[in-house]
């Protein structure tokens, strides 16, 4: 009884580090910065807001080519601040018009596999047991 609740343990456990990660394929908004003599505008600061809201949609930094990306859920003017470590930063509005179509993919395997596939190891472990102490007697 106690190997079963040590088993029921570990398979429990192996479900919490499962990482699952989807892929979208939207329309979304990207805008590329750059400064007109001195290169691009990598791994800056910025902020989106949504129409009408004082909260930030979105913060994180620009990517190595000085690119951000949001997929915005609603029509209308949303603001994007951009701040660089130098004190160099500017406030766009981006018109948007309609909301995107969304196409997505996931991973991993289904909770219904990942639980037979569990129920399958208890069953052999414990049949190897239950050979084991058989051949004993």
């Amino acid at each position: 009884m106690k190997v079963l609740l040590f088993l029921l343990l570990l398979l429990s456990d192996l479900f919490a580090h499962n990482l699952q990660h989807s892929i979208s394929y939207e329309k979304s908004v990207t805008i590329t910065l750059y400064f007109a003599h001195e290169g691009d505008f990598s791994f800056q600061r910025y902020e989106v807001y949504a129409p009408s809201n004082a909260i930030p949609f979105q913060v994180g930094r620009t990517d190595a080519h000085g690119r951000l990306s949001f997929l915005p859920d609603i029509s209308g003017t949303w603001r994007v601040k951009l701040f660089s470590e130098d004190g160099h930063g500017k406030s766009i509005a981006v018109e948007v018009n309609t909301t995107a179509q969304i196409k997505e993919t996931t991973s991993g395997d289904s909770l219904l596999w990942r639980s037979l596939s569990g129920l399958l190891l208890l069953f052999s472990i414990f049949s190897v047991i239950y050979f084991m102490k058989k051949e004993s007697n």
